[in-house]
């Protein structure tokens, strides 16, 4: 199962501490949205905890592989 979610979105699959597999979507060379293979992955900001891709937490900090330099 797989998901795809806005980079703008406060999930666990645009967060920095997310280790699920994913990749990045880009739209006019900028990030616009993260694919996953998988919706479960472990968070280590909350250790034992295995999340869902579609989860929000309070611990969430933006995935730095999505900060666009311009």
């Amino acid at each position: 199962m797989s998901g795809q979610y806005r980079v703008t979105e406060k999930k666990c699959a645009t967060c920095m501490f997310w280790t699920g597999s994913r990749t990045i979507g880009f739209q006019a060379y900028k990030p616009y949205f993260v694919n996953t293979d998988s919706v479960k992955g472990d968070c280590i900001a909350q250790k034992g905890r295995n999340s869902s891709a579609a989860t929000y937490c309070p611990k969430w900090q933006q995935w730095e592989k999505l900060f666009c330099s311009i």
